[in-house]
């Protein structure tokens, strides 16, 4: 028992250590390189917990080796650029002037739909709205929208009765695949789709990139690069 003592304590240790080293970051803004530091301490405590036959001073080296590592990698990070782009990775522009960059998102493994999912957890819910976003280390999106897309309050404009209710805005092409189970939710089918769009955009289905589309402003689409 008092084994497990000793290594459950100098594990929270060394776990403060290792956010001290990171610096005052949130999670949110935590690298992969960070989450992969975290990863290799938990393995280590847990291995040291497990395994009855590591004696106590060898979690302790790994401990501090791996303390010692991670500053020495931060450490260089921070005055050496290419060094830092290569461990760290590097922001990226997503969305320039409103059309996404399709190798950065390619390059990512990204879609369509998880850009989108970004955009929610910021209150955004129409890629029309957005005019510039950067994809961050983190993973998350910094975003500057249109000024004529900012939401205006209720209160602010003249005719506060005469107003669309707020709708969803659906996905119904994401990297040139129609989303079917979107048009069902929608009510609508492909036919409806082809011609609709065709119609609002003068796109085909075919040749089109992403197509969001809502009840209220209708089709935002972008076409594919050739």
């Amino acid at each position: 028992m008092l084994t497990y003592v000793v290594k459950l304590t100098t594990g929270l240790i060394g776990v403060i250590i290792v956010l001290r080293l990171l610096g005052k970051k949130e999670m949110a803004q935590i690298t992969p390189l960070d989450f992969v530091y975290a990863l290799i301490l938990g393995s280590i405590v847990e291995e040291a917990l497990y395994e009855t036959t590591m004696p106590f001073y060898e979690m302790l080296f790994a401990l501090a080796y791996w303390a010692l590592l991670i500053y020495v990698i931060e450490k260089v990070a921070l005055k050496n650029e290419r060094f830092r782009r290569v461990m760290k990775g590097r922001p990226e522009l997503l969305i320039n002037d409103g059309i996404i960059d399709v190798e950065v998102m390619d390059r990512n493994n990204m879609d369509v739909d998880e850009v989108r999912e970004l955009l929610r957890l910021q209150q955004i819910f129409s890629l029309k709205s957005v005019k510039y976003a950067v994809l961050e280390n983190s993973g998350m999106l910094s975003v500057i929208q249109y000024a004529s897309e900012e939401p205006a309050l209720r209160r602010e404009l003249k005719d506060d009765d005469e107003y669309d209710e707020n709708e969803i805005n659906y996905l119904f092409v994401d990297a040139g695949k129609i989303e079917y189970e979107a048009l069902e939710r929608a009510g609508f089918d492909e036919e409806w789709l082809r011609e609709k769009l065709k119609k609002d955009t003068e796109y085909d289905v075919d040749d089109v990139y992403f197509a969001e589309w809502n009840k209220n402003t209708g089709f935002f689409a972008q076409g594919k690069r050739k």
